[in-house]
């Protein structure tokens, strides 16, 4: 199957690959905080979208790869403080960009969904502390 991303125009290409980058600081910003250890995460996941994801996907995850790094401190500085107010502006930004995604072929747009919301999860879990598991009120 053709690269999709030449489907779009090259603003349109730039925005959608800053969709994994806007998920993780979305997913990682329910504490208004983003940490070192949650965005070494989402630079690692991008990495290994590379290779784990689906085939029809892969070319797209290596040019997230090659701009991941950029994007997350433009869009860390973007949006910091992490409130409500600028979690809302993230949420438009990715609605804008899940618009853009009626323009590629529905498989490839169907399988990018189901990943970005699996990006999202491991993120989000990532947030999870050690103590969360665990009830210490008995000791």
């Amino acid at each position: 199957m053709e690269n999709q991303l030449k489907k779009l125009t090259n603003n349109e290409r730039e925005l959608l690959l800053k969709a994994p980058v806007l998920i993780s600081i979305l997913a990682a910003s329910t504490d208004e905080k983003i940490d070192r250890k949650e965005q070494k995460e989402a630079i690692e996941l991008s990495h290994l979208r590379t290779f784990t994801s689906s085939p029809i996907l892969q070319p797209f995850y290596k040019e997230v790869e090659v701009v991941f790094k950029k994007n997350l401190e433009e869009l860390l500085h973007k949006y910091e403080p992490f409130n409500v107010t600028r979690q809302n502006l993230i949420k438009s930004e990715l609605k804008t960009i899940y618009n853009l995604l009626s323009k590629l072929d529905d498989k490839f747009e169907k399988e990018l969904k189901e990943s970005l919301e699996s990006y999202r999860k491991h993120i989000a879990n990532v947030h999870i502390k050690f103590t969360d598991f665990f009830d210490f009120s008995n000791f």
